[in-house]
């Protein structure tokens, strides 16, 4: 088992706002997630169904996170997202992965 832990978000956006919604998340993954301590890789998903966005990253550890969603700015960051939509989030050890061919 992967020491890396992988952190799995899934927002329902409210109805007209999946691309907004996926903007702020780019936004935020791009200016804030991926500059913390721990952040190892980021994606944002836009489900073709018209209201789901997946943002799957890849974490050193769970302390990493909880330090990361500690920071007054992730606050305010989760404020914008709730206007945006509802969501779930789930965290889990990576046991299988394929990069470039390459298993992990």
């Amino acid at each position: 088992m992967s020491a890396t832990v992988t952190l799995i978000n899934v927002f329902t956006a409210k109805p007209g706002k999946q691309q907004e919604l996926a903007r702020t998340l780019a936004e935020g993954t791009r200016n804030f997630f991926s500059k913390q301590p721990g952040s190892l890789s980021s994606s944002v998903v836009v489900v073709g169904d018209g209201s789901k966005v997946a943002n799957i990253s890849q974490w050193r550890s769970g302390e990493d996170i909880a330090a990361f969603r500690a920071d007054p700015r992730f606050a305010d960051y989760m404020k914008s997202i709730i206007e945006l939509a509802a969501g779930e989030s789930m965290m889990g050890h990576t046991i299988y992965s394929h990069t470039g061919g390459v298993e992990n």
